[in-house]
């Protein structure tokens, strides 16, 4: 089983090199694709394919957006597995046996890590689907708690089982999954493309898990809480998200799975 990791790069060569070293250091084998949308001149570009030369790099035309540079990295990428990772992610352990729990699962079109930050608190990475009046409550409790993680109480993130999604910093799909769906939906510039993605995995016939025996660092910056522009760009892909799949997001049925082993 050949594993293939997509990252996203904009003005982030720095966290590209840190987060491809945890990759090496973990699984050295697997084929990284660095997808670009920073419109670097052909000289530097140069320089960066010299310097990364374990990488392969793919440098966009425009900076068309997560999704958009996502796509143009999975079209490249050549593994049996695909990842979409975020730069600032920093891989801990765990990524072949999401690969063999994926093999062993056929019914499981994407699976994603346990995310931690920095000090190793768990972060919110796998959600129930985001309805109008769901993103009201979280945005609301965010504010009462000041919490900039807000987990599910009544969820135990100990535990391998079927989620609606998981957000987008680090996803693992067969390749079969890939080319049924497509990829990501470009619609988005920003934000809710894992969503869209999940829904549509799911719609196929797929079930979406989340996987805590891999860890994952990760942060982010939550960039759409603390500038209007992104706040923009947020509540843009969240309309368009609620547009193609309704405002109170009815969904197939599915009955919650736990893992045991």
């Amino acid at each position: 089983m050949k594993l293939s990791i997509v990252i996203v790069e904009y003005h982030s060569v720095e966290d590209v090199r840190r987060c491809v070293s945890a990759i090496r250091a973990t699984m050295p084998e697997v084929e990284i694709v660095v997808s670009s949308n920073s419109m670097y001149d052909a000289e530097y570009a140069a320089s960066l394919q010299a310097k990364y030369a374990d990488c392969r790099w793919v440098f966009n035309e425009k900076n068309g957006g997560f999704a958009y540079a996502m796509n143009h990295g999975l079209a490249v990428a050549q593994g049996d597995y695909l990842v979409i990772s975020n730069p600032d992610c920093s891989v801990k352990y765990g990524l072949e046996e999401m690969m063999e729990f994926l093999n062993k699962h056929k019914e499981i079109g994407a699976i994603a890590p346990q995310i931690v930050d920095n000090e190793n608190a768990i972060q919110d990475s796998c959600r129930s689907y985001v309805t109008l009046q769901s993103y009201l409550y979280r945005q609301i409790r965010r504010v009462l708690f000041r919490k900039e993680s807000v987990l599910n109480p009544r969820f135990d993130y100990n535990k391998i089982q079927t989620v609606d999604w998981v957000i987008g910093a680090f996803i693992m799909v067969p390749r079969e999954v890939y080319v049924k769906t497509g990829g990501l939906s470009d619609d988005y510039f920003m934000y809710s493309e894992d969503l869209d993605w999940c829904t549509r995995i799911r719609q196929a016939g797929y079930e979406i898990v989340y996987y805590p025996k891999a860890q994952v660092e990760y942060k982010g910056t939550r960039s759409a809480r603390s500038s209007f522009k992104y706040m923009k760009i947020f509540l843009k892909s969240q309309f368009i998200y609620w547009r193609k799949f309704g405002f109170f997001c009815v969904r197939p049925k599915r009955t919650k799975i736990i893992f045991t082993k």
